[in-house]
């Protein structure tokens, strides 16, 4: 495995067996499943890399059920041992918990029950996040990312901008054109804008404890993140809704584009394997090239979900070819 210096953000796999797991969305049970398989295929010499797709986060069930922490504490411990044997890519869930942005899906707001669950936990997870890769790719020709491709990403050069993102410069950018004399008339004006107190959305939201705690002003400073441009690329590739949102030949078009610059200065490649959308039986195949997954809950029924074990040295030519690697925790 390597991190190109100038793509920090694109995980290089030149040999070994691969195992994806998309999508668990704080469903503990399913999670130990998938990391127990792996555990017992790696000591088999059956699987070398555990691959998540992003969105380990945010249960999508009742809140007794969403073991989101829980999750990335196990994460974090297994780190030391797998090291980098243990590839957990940044979904649209994780990101907006590195800016303070509020994500919500019509009433459901995802974002505060987290941000209260984190406590002492809040500076390890966030440096997880920070640090999590948003593509692999591999020698056999597979790319593995949450979403899929986006047409922000498809003009010259844009791809490479988000290859090599870095969320410090954003925050540091957003954060140097707030000056501090000006916040409070700023915290006024984005109250009203929002129609609520400045002061509890910042406790609602972000649960931090007051004026004086350093996060006060992370609302503000999330806000003017999304404004800017090398942020719009990043979120239109973790939020693309792909053939659903541009129909499926635009979309192949953009699809084409990202995997053309993925293969700059490496391997040709060709399939993108990607998470994020639901399949209601685990998996389907888009424009030939993106084989899509589902791995958890949103697979239904249950026992449809699936990940994908493969050969990260064997080429490939079309998604089809990836459906006799998809297996089940739940046969």
């Amino acid at each position: 495995m390597t991190k190109s210096d100038d793509w920090p953000r694109v995980v290089s796999l030149e040999a070994g067996t691969a195992m994806v797991v998309a999508d668990l969305h704080g469903d503990w049970d399913t999670y130990s499943r998938y990391r127990d398989r792996f555990l017992a295929l790696h000591a088999r010499g059956q699987a070398d890399y555990l691959i998540f797709t992003g969105d380990l986060i945010h249960g999508q069930g009742e809140p007794y059920r969403d073991r989101s922490l829980d999750i990335l504490l196990d994460i974090l411990a297994l780190r030391p041992t797998l090291g980098e044997r243990l590839i957990y890519l940044l979904g649209n869930h994780e990101l907006p918990h590195i800016y303070g942005i509020i994500l919500q899906k019509g009433e459901r707001v995802f974002t505060p029950p987290f941000e209260a669950a984190l406590g002492e936990h809040r500076a390890a997870v966030t440096s997880l996040f920070d640090s999590l890769p948003f593509y692999v790719r591999t020698r056999s020709g597979i790319a593995i990312t949450h979403a899929g491709a986006a047409a922000e990403m498809s003009p010259p050069g844009a791809a490479a901008r988000v290859f090599n993102y870095s969320h410090r410069r954003t925050l540091d950018e957003a954060a140097g054109a707030l000056p501090q004399e000006e916040r409070p008339s700023l915290r006024t004006a984005f109250g009203e804008l929002s129609g609520e107190d400045y002061d509890t959305m910042a406790h609602t939201y972000l649960a931090v404890s007051g004026p004086d705690d350093p996060r006060y002003d992370d609302l503000l400073v999330g806000f003017l993140v999304s404004t800017l441009p090398d942020f719009v690329l990043l979120w239109g590739a973790l939020f693309t809704r792909n053939e659903q949102q541009y129909g499926e030949p635009n979309y192949a078009i953009f699809l084409d584009a990202l995997l053309r610059d993925l293969s700059a200065g490496f391997h040709r490649q060709e399939v993108l394997v990607t998470g994020h959308i639901p399949c209601r039986d685990g998996f389907a195949l888009i424009a030939r090239r993106q084989l899509r997954l589902t791995s958890g809950a949103q697979a239904r029924p249950l026992r449809a979900a699936r990940y994908l074990r493969f050969d990260v040295e064997k080429p490939v030519q079309h998604a089809g070819e990836l459906l006799p690697h998809l297996e089940s925790v739940f046969t």
